[in-house]
C-alpha cells in the first residue's frame, strides 16, 4: 500500500496527465478549427469556356468550398457556362459557372455535372480557364 506522500505524487501526476491531454484535445481542436476555415474569396475570371448541365439540384456557392454561403440554388437539368476553375486544398476542382439566360454567377463542384463539356461559342475549341490565384 502506498505511502500518504507516495499517494499525493500519483495523485499529481494523474492530475498532470489529465491536464496535458485536456490542453492537447483543446490545441488540437482549435488547429482543426482554423485548417477547416474555407477560403470563400478566391479570384474569378469572367470569360473562360465551355458548358455543361447540372445532374442534381445543387446551391450555388460563394466560394470554392461547401461551407461557403450559397448564392441560389440551381435545379437539376440547369444549363450553365464555365467561367473558371479551381481546385481547392481538399484537392476538389470546383467551377465558377454562370446560369444560362441569367446574369446569377456561383461555385460549384465539377461533381456535380453530366454529359461532355459542350463548345457554347461554336468556334471548335472548348479553352476552360484556370481561376486567378
Amino acid at each position: 500500500m502506498p505511502t500518504p506522500g507516495r499517494r499525493l505524487l500519483l495523485a499529481r501526476r494523474a492530475a498532470l496527465s489529465l491536464l496535458l491531454a485536456a490542453s492537447t484535445v483543446g490545441a488540437a481542436g482549435a488547429a482543426t478549427a482554423q485548417a477547416a476555415a474555407p477560403n470563400c474569396s478566391v479570384k474569378h475570371n469572367e470569360n473562360g469556356e465551355g458548358a455543361a448541365w447540372l445532374n442534381k439540384g445543387v446551391n450555388l456557392k460563394t466560394g470554392p468550398y461547401s461551407g461557403c454561403g450559397n448564392v441560389t440554388w440551381a435545379a437539376k437539368d440547369t444549363y450553365v457556362y464555365f467561367l473558371c476553375w479551381y481546385d481547392n486544398s481538399y484537392g476538389n476542382t470546383w467551377w465558377y459557372v454562370r446560369i444560362k439566360g441569367t446574369s446569377t454567377h456561383g461555385w460549384t463542384s465539377q461533381d456535380n455535372f453530366y454529359g461532355d463539356m459542350h463548345d457554347e461559342n461554336g468556334d471548335g475549341f472548348i479553352t476552360p480557364l484556370r481561376c486567378k490565384q
